[in-house]
């Protein structure tokens, strides 16, 4: 009798430890990530929350039909949606607690408000009206419009394609594609406060310190690291038409968008860019295999680097899929949205 308790004591200590050694995907428990999700879809005309921790839809919003939202921003309890094919396009301004357009701020047609992007105080948000070479500046405390700022006063074709702010939010860098200037401007004013050729600028991320940014110069393949105090640029990274930018908090980790096909996401270690050695990269496939032609769209990264949720969009298949960086930068969770998920940010839990 003693003998049969001590074996299964033994055993109920080995199913424990084996137990106890098996870590549950992503896909099976609750990500330790809280708050929403939120996608621009430009051929669904809405835009949709998932719940970050598991995935489940938490709402769908309708946009004007036609307008084919392409990107958001979250501040102050808010989401900013570009109508970008609207007429008059516009920002729709939407409530995350009741779910609903509060207001619009119009734009002239064809002036095409594009990338959205929120300081990270949350007071302005920016974006670029992609059809001019004009920055429309939102102050979110009253959703003000502080200005449609002219860039340069020199020409009217220029293209603004994003506005992305210091830490600070005093000042915003704007990229216009058109000309290949990255263009540093006070944002509640509109004072341009320098210039710099950067051939191909399309996206941007800046660091912490305001004294670095990672340009994305999609035209030629190249990321750039772009020195913001000596207003000089070098490339660093090699890729595949790369645009949308993402950083996690220790700036360790860099997330890439590109607009290869099929979609993918391209995962970078900062630390190995411009030295001797070859960057480490891991391009990470979003689309399930054999769904055909697929192009990936922004991503957003949690700060501590963990995961990212990225979207892409196809004929066959189209969504957001949860990187798990921590497990090889594995897709763990695949979230269907039909259309053409494009734009992608987290908006904190009300």
């Amino acid at each position: 009798m003693r003998e049969h308790r001590l074996f299964r004591h033994v055993l109920l200590s080995a199913v424990l430890a084996l137990s106890s050694s098996i870590v549950p995907s992503a896909q099976d428990s609750k990500r330790n990530v809280n708050g929403t999700i939120w996608v621009a879809n430009r051929g669904a005309d809405s835009i949709q929350g998932f719940d970050a921790g598991d995935g489940t839809i938490v709402s769908t919003i309708a946009m004007r039909a036609g307008s084919q939202p392409g990107d958001l921003a979250y501040a102050n309890g808010k989401l900013y949606v570009a109508e970008e094919r609207a007429t008059p396009p516009a920002v729709a301004i939407v409530d995350t607690a009741s779910a609903a357009v509060v207001k619009r701020l119009f734009f002239a047609n064809g002036s095409r408000p594009h990338h959205v992007h929120a300081a990270a105080s949350g007071e302005l948000v920016a974006v670029g009206l992609y059809g001019t070479d004009r920055l429309a500046v939102i102050e979110t405390e009253n959703d003000t419009l502080l200005g449609e700022w002219d860039s340069d006063s020199s020409t009217t074709n220029g293209r603004v394609h994003a506005g992305v702010f210091s830490q600070d939010a005093e000042t915003v860098y704007l990229l216009n594609d058109a000309t290949g200037k990255l263009i540093a401007m006070a944002p509640r004013t509109g004072t341009v406060l320098w210039a710099m050729d950067v051939p191909g600028a399309h996206e941007m991320v800046v660091a912490h310190n305001s004294k670095i940014a990672y340009v994305s110069r999609r035209p030629f393949s190249q990321l750039a690291l772009v020195d913001l105090e000596s207003h000089t640029y070098r490339d660093v990274l090699t890729i595949g038409l790369p645009d949308t930018l993402r950083l996690s908090a220790n700036e360790k980790l860099l997330t890439i968008g590109l607009r290869t096909s099929p979609a993918q996401l391209a995962v970078v270690d900062t630390e190995s860019l411009g030295g001797l050695g070859a960057a480490k990269v891991t391009l990470v496939n979003l689309a399930p295999a054999g769904s055909g032609t697929t192009t990936g769209g922004h991503q957003w990264t949690t700060p501590n680097g963990q995961y990212t949720f990225a979207s892409y969009e196809g004929a066959s298949s189209a969504g957001v899929v949860v990187v798990d960086h921590r497990n090889g930068s594995r897709v763990v969770q695949r979230l269907p949205y039909a259309g053409a998920p494009h734009g992608v940010t987290h908006a904190l839990p009300q």
